[in-house]
């Protein structure tokens, strides 16, 4: 494997498995906004360490080739730290009630709450990555991570998440359809980082 492959590899599987333990740090907090600020050490880790995260490099000129194998490798990372969660005792069953009200929502709604997390993705990474100092890339990200959160705009590898540390309490078919409805957010976040990214001149 070449050092560049490896290092896509390496990098992408670290940002799923962050972002992963964002999602159950959430799903074990009874508090929505400390979960959410909880969540965003995982995107903090995430850019601080140098990991390749999806939603991070959607809004960029990223070969659809690389965008699709840092999805799939986010995914690989992720389910690892979302299966951590099938043997805790109400994981899975808090997990399996957030996906079920995502299911339940108006289709239209995966692509238009796809797309604003999609710029709030790429305002906090690039936030993170132009801070002139410390404060202010870290104000980057606790503002985007808990505004998308709080307001249930939809992070296709989060969903990722909450879809594998659920898995032991949904059907096949339930588990098939978040599947899919995956897909439709994971390109609303990819219009709307390549929104945010064209209004900021980025």
């Amino acid at each position: 494997m070449r050092p560049e492959t490896k290092k896509l590899v390496l990098t992408s599987l670290f940002a799923g498995f962050m972002i992963g333990v964002g999602c159950l740090v959430y799903l074990a907090c009874e508090n929505r906004i400390a979960g959410a600020v909880l969540f965003s050490a995982g995107l903090f880790f995430v850019l601080t360490f140098g990991g390749t995260l999806f939603t991070g490099i959607c809004g960029l000129k990223t070969p659809w080739r690389k965008l699709l194998a840092v999805f799939l490798l986010n995914g690989a990372g992720i389910f690892l730290a979302g299966a951590t969660a099938w043997s805790h005792s109400a994981l899975p069953q808090t997990a399996a009630a957030l996906v079920a009200k995502k299911l339940a929502m108006p289709p239209i709604s995966w692509l238009t709450n796809g797309f604003l997390c999609g710029v709030m993705m790429y305002l906090g990474v690039t936030g993170f990555k132009k801070a002139a100092h410390g404060a202010l890339a870290v104000a980057s990200v606790l503002y985007a991570v808990p505004v998308f959160i709080v307001a249930m705009f939809e992070h296709s590898i989060a969903d990722m998440g909450y879809l594998f540390a659920a898995l032991p309490a949904l059907s096949a078919g339930q588990a098939l359809q978040m599947g899919g409805v995956i897909l439709v957010i994971a390109l609303g976040n990819v219009l709307g980082s390549k929104a945010a990214r064209a209004c900021t001149g980025g």
